[in-house]
């Protein structure tokens, strides 16, 4: 049996019916997507994966690009009535995070949902469709000096929708939290095509759920994300960063007073010290020279912004906590400031096996210490959240290696009251690995609330904890 011809049929059916049923709505049969599409789609599903990827492959999905919102209804409503399932993405760049994706009939870009919708310069409070770019909207508000205060993974490529659906906020949560925290409105279009709306300028709500906190990290398993209003910040007078270097108790010590002191950084993170010293080099000239204490050594860095005289009075009283723990600082102003901060949102590859963490921040620096040398890490000081990243297995690391790393990891987090949950790896590690971990009594509430927003299961199926 040819199932590679019956698939090509099935997508061009689909894509077909699509053309036929909604007028001047972009779609492309799997064939007709670009090889860079291809690969971010294969990278989020589970076997079997697109022909392209694995020649027997059973099950190819069509894309369609809406351009305005009641567009992205109308082939909701479609997809409801044929029973599609669906897989949604901005411009891919987390597409491989989260679980595989089963048995994906659609992919939905919203791509060319891409307008700010409005800007109230006076009220610090944006709204724009879910496929405007981050780096785009930051550009546009830096005219009026505000910004958005969130630092995401791969700020270059990725849009708003896809930020807020998988919560990746960054650094900047020390002083200004999360996304959760930065969303004030939202609209989605549900599984049956209907528009729903909570918070910000809203006519209807949904009575009941906070739908703003729900839809926040679900990974798209509640809705099809259409609309977002954030609250925006005044750009800053000064920025300055200091980056204090010691072994594992060192920074332990240090750390824990900075979060007693009173003092308010923008960002406090913890990373391995000759990550960050490559970092500083890349920015600022040569590299840091790393002269403290015997064993793994470690960074504590800390940005402050606000005016001239608050960020010169922060540092001040930093440097002397630094000072009592004989710690290596380095000060970073200005362009080579913001150099740095360039270079650390830039960490996150593509082509790397990525964990989410987060546990106590008191066991922060025992996960860095004993963690091998070739992985990454950014763990924010004061929430305990932040990321792992390991290189791809080689013929040096092979994927069991990895697979153990991740499991020691997973039990440091969980014996800290914490957790390690895998966002992208090769697709044969996540299905070696439960990609959540997660270990709470809280399943039943989440399928409850999948089955009231998704009764059927179309929606990102697989992705989110659980399978959901």
């Amino acid at each position: 049996m040819n199932t590679g011809h019956v698939d090509t049929v099935a997508e061009h059916a689909i894509a077909s019916q699509i053309k036929a049923s909604i007028e001047g709505l972009k779609v492309l049969p799997w064939d007709d997507i670009s090889a860079q599409q291809q690969t971010q789609i294969a990278s989020a599903m589970a076997r079997p994966l697109p022909r392209s990827i694995a020649p027997n492959a059973n099950a190819t999905p069509c894309i369609a690009f809406p351009e305005t919102i009641p567009v992205l209804s109308q082939l909701m409503t479609l997809a409801a009535k044929q029973g599609w399932r669906i897989l949604t993405t901005g411009q891919g760049s987390k597409l491989s995070w989260g679980g595989l994706a089963k048995g994906i009939d659609l992919v939905i870009s919203t791509a060319r949902l891409n307008k700010v919708v409005e800007h109230a310069i006076g009220d610090f409070t944006v709204t724009v469709e879910a496929g405007v770019k981050f780096a785009d909207l930051q550009q546009q508000l830096a005219v009026h000096n505000q910004f958005l205060a969130i630092d995401p993974a791969y700020c270059e490529q990725a849009t708003l929708g896809g930020i807020v659906a998988t919560a990746d906020a960054g650094s900047l949560r020390q002083r200004y939290g999360g996304l959760r925290d930065m969303l004030i409105g939202v609209q989605f279009v549900r599984h049956d095509g209907e528009v729903a709306k909570a918070g910000g300028r809203v006519v209807k709500n949904v009575a009941g759920y906070d739908l703003m906190k729900l839809v926040t990290g679900a990974y798209g398993s509640l809705g099809v994300l259409s609309e977002l209003t954030f609250r925006l910040y005044p750009v800053t007078q000064a920025s300055r960063t200091l980056v204090l270097i010691g072994g594992e108790m060192v920074v332990e010590k240090a750390i824990a007073e900075v979060r007693l002191s009173g003092l308010t950084p923008v960002a406090l993170d913890l990373t391995m010290a000759e990550q960050v010293s490559a970092l500083i080099g890349r920015a600022d000239g040569p590299s840091v020279e790393v002269e403290t204490e015997k064993g793994p050594q470690l960074s504590l860095v800390a940005r402050f912004q606000g005016i001239v005289d608050g960020v010169e009075e922060q540092s001040i009283r930093l440097k002397t906590i630094a000072t009592t723990h004989s710690m290596a600082i380095h000060q970073l102003d200005g362009e080579v400031d913001k150099s740095f901060w360039q270079q650390v949102s830039g960490l996150v590859r593509a082509d790397s096996t990525l964990c989410k963490v987060g546990m106590r921040p008191s066991a922060l620096p025992a996960l860095l210490a004993q963690l091998p040398d070739r992985c990454q890490v950014l763990v924010h000081g004061s929430s305990g959240l932040g990321w792992v990243q390991w290189p791809m297995p080689s013929a040096d690391v092979e994927e069991q290696d990895v697979i153990k790393e991740i499991e020691w990891a997973r039990s440091h987090t969980q014996s800290n009251g914490g957790f390690l949950s895998i966002l992208q790896a090769p697709s044969s590690l996540k299905q070696s690995v439960d990609v959540w971990g997660y270990t709470g009594n809280a399943l039943k509430v989440m399928g409850d609330i999948k089955q009231k927003f998704d009764p059927d299961g179309r929606l990102n199926p697989g992705r989110f904890v659980g399978g959901l």
